[in-house]
C-alpha cells in the first residue's frame, strides 16, 4: 500500500476522491444483489412470491390495455411431504429445484415463472390462451412424472389454469388455486382448466 505520508495535499484529495467512488461502486452493486435476493427464491433462484404478485399485477393491467388474453398455471407438487420424510429435507428441496429446471425450460422466455409457496410453482403467461397454456402445462406435467429424481424418486403435480377475465389479483389467484385443490381431489397428476 502507498505511504499516504509522502503524497501531496493533491494526491491525498485525488486518493480520497478514488477510495470514495470505489466504496460507492461496492455499495451499488451489494444494493443490486440484494435487491435481487429480496425477488428470487432461495433455493430454486427462481421469482419469489412477492415478485410473482407484482409482475401479476403488471401483466394484468396490460392485458386489460391491449386486450390479449393471459393466463394463469399453478403447479403444487403431490405428496412432497412423504418424499421429505422419507428421504429428508434436502432430497425434498432437491426435486423442488428440479421441476424448476423442468419448467424453465419448457416456458417462452416472455413467460414470468416462480415458487408460490413451498411446493407451489406459478407461471405467468402473457398473450396466451388458457387452450394454449394447457398445453404447456401438460408438458410440464409429463416432464415431472416421467422424471427420475434424486435416488429414482418419481413424483407427480396437480395443476391448474385461469384465464384471466378482469378479476382482481386475488381473485385470480384463488380461481387457480380451487382448481389445484379440485385436481388434487380428483386423483392428482392432473391439470384442471376454468370453464371460459
Amino acid at each position: 500500500m502507498d505511504s499516504y505520508q509522502a503524497l501531496s495535499k493533491e494526491q491525498l484529495i485525488d486518493k480520497v476522491k478514488e477510495l470514495t467512488i470505489e466504496l460507492e461502486n461496492v455499495q451499488t452493486e451489494k444494493n443490486k444483489q440484494l435487491e435481487q435476493m429480496s425477488r428470487t427464491d432461495f433455493l430454486t433462484k427462481l421469482n419469489n412470491r412477492s415478485e410473482l404478485v407484482e409482475r401479476l399485477g403488471y401483466e394484468t393491467k396490460r392485458a386489460t390495455r391491449t386486450k390479449e388474453p393471459l393466463s394463469l398455471v399453478m403447479f403444487n407438487v403431490d405428496d412432497l411431504k412423504q418424499v421429505n420424510d422419507r428421504y429428508g429435507q434436502s432430497v425434498g428441496d432437491k426435486v423442488l429445484t428440479e421441476i424448476a429446471k423442468i419448467i424453465t425450460s419448457s416456458v417462452r422466455v416472455t413467460d414470468i415463472v416462480g415458487r408460490f409457496g413451498g411446493d407451489e410453482f406459478m407461471l405467468i403467461l402473457p398473450a396466451c390462451k388458457a387452450a394454449d397454456a394447457l398445453t404447456v402445462a401438460e408438458q410440464i406435467r409429463e416432464s415431472v412424472e416421467l422424471n427420475h429424481f434424486e435416488d429414482q424418486i418419481r413424483v407427480s403435480t396437480s395443476g391448474g389454469i385461469h384465464q384471466f377475465n378482469g378479476e382482481s389479483i386475488d381473485q385470480l389467484i384463488d380461481a387457480v388455486g380451487k382448481l389445484v385443490l379440485r385436481a388434487k381431489q380428483n386423483g392428482q397428476n392432473r391439470i384442471e382448466v376454468s370453464a371460459a
